[in-house]
């Protein structure tokens, strides 16, 4: 697993603290905890703020801006992601960007990460395809694709009635056995997590390494969540899939609670 780096640290400290506020104190001291010094964890906070990604409450306090950013929002939704998923009737959500200007580097990003983040995958040169089985159909996915980033030259649009052929190609689209075990490595890291978290009131250098650790697993596991393509069951069964989401969420309150006390303990000096 690959830890935070100091702008990463920072976001998913404010994010987790229920306030999305911390003075200095302690997130220079979190910063102790994955080897960075108080320098680098100030320099951070300013290019944070510079990019208006963290804005000061008061002097020393830093804080998530009113309604964050985009991915933020992500993060911060994973657990409500699963209640998107409705029943598939077998038709297809397609998107055709055939006309993007892929010069624009920075449109083209927005764009793909949009995408990506809903789960759909390249079906042929400028067109791209997903179950039609979230919920609101195909109005309430344009509208969000929209707001994340898609293109606005981009069609999307509702297809059916693909070729058997097309319909095993559009299937094959995802690899089912790569998603699969994926759940299942995932449920292991989660219960690896526990673990330590059952041994962090050994004391506080337990407690501290079993904080640092909740913080890095817990970045690895839901950023997976957050990246699923949300599949049908008649794609992938999603009860794997559903097992992990909810020992995430019984994970990260456990997590959330340890990084509290910690915080609050460091804020009080």
């Amino acid at each position: 697993m690959t830890p935070p780096n100091a702008n990463e640290l920072v976001l998913d400290l404010l994010a987790t603290h229920d306030a999305h506020s911390l003075p200095l104190r302690p997130l220079l001291r979190a910063g102790v905890l994955f080897g960075f010094s108080d320098q680098t964890i100030r320099v951070a906070l300013s290019r944070l703020k510079r990019d208006g990604r963290v804005v000061t409450t008061a002097r020393g306090v830093y804080a998530l801006p009113p309604g964050g950013s985009l991915l933020m929002r992500e993060v911060e939704g994973w657990g409500a992601k699963e209640a998107r998923a409705v029943a598939w009737t077998g038709a297809w959500i397609a998107v055709a960007d055939g006309g993007l200007d892929r010069t624009d580097r920075p449109l083209l990003r927005r764009h793909e990460r949009a995408l990506r983040l809903r789960g759909f995958q390249g079906f042929a040169p400028g067109l791209h395809l997903r179950p039609d089985n979230l919920a609101g159909g195909t109005g309430a996915v344009r509208s969000d694709l929209m707001a994340l980033g898609l293109a606005p030259t981009a069609l999307v649009c509702r297809l059916d009635q693909l070729s058997t052929d097309d319909e095993r190609r559009a299937r094959d689209l995802w690899d089912l056995p790569c998603l699969a075990a994926g759940y299942h490595a995932l449920l292991d890291l989660v219960a690896s997590g526990d673990a330590a978290l059952d041994a962090s009131d050994a004391g506080q250098l337990a407690a501290e390494q079993a904080a640092a650790q909740a913080l890095t697993l817990g970045r690895v596991v839901i950023r997976s969540l957050i990246r699923d393509p949300l599949l049908p069951d008649a794609m992938l069964p999603a009860a794997d899939r559903r097992r992990l989401v909810a020992a995430v969420a019984a994970y990260q309150r456990r997590a959330k609670h340890l990084w509290t006390g910690l915080l609050t303990a460091w804020a009080a000096g």
